[in-house]
């Protein structure tokens, strides 16, 4: 099983590339940088979507957003530069989600038009018991 669930914030700016994948999605990278338990540091990992939810992470995520992402880890090995085999990991996201508040630097998502609340007081006199 190779599954990761991540909650941290994002480290720089999504950047939705203007290619697409052979199967013609979106795509955006992002890196999320998670605190460790006990102490002062915190471990960096970079992520990438693909298809729908990629337009929505580069519309309302920014840099020191908080993020809840589920995902599967994947190696790449590439050749750089200099000639040299290396090996680059990250995470493909199949999930993630909106957390924090408002005052914690991300953009929030779309607001909802009524509350649990609302909702309940209005439906409450149609209740047939």
């Amino acid at each position: 099983m190779n599954k990761h669930y991540i909650h941290g914030r994002l480290t720089r700016d999504p950047e939705l590339t203007p290619r697409k994948n052979s199967d013609g999605k979106d795509r955006v990278n992002f890196t999320v940088a998670v605190d460790r338990r006990f102490g002062d540091e915190a471990d960096f990992f970079d992520c990438v979507l693909f298809g729908g939810g990629a337009a929505v992470i580069e519309k309302y995520f920014s840099k020191g957003s908080e993020i809840v992402l589920m995902g599967e880890g994947q190696i790449r090995k590439y050749t750089g530069k200099d000639g040299v085999d290396r090996k680059a990991y990250s995470i493909v996201v199949s999930d993630f989600d909106f957390c924090g508040s408002k005052g914690n630097g991300s953009t929030s998502a779309p607001k909802q038009t009524e509350t649990t609340e609302e909702k309940w007081t209005e439906q409450e006199g149609d209740i047939p018991f």
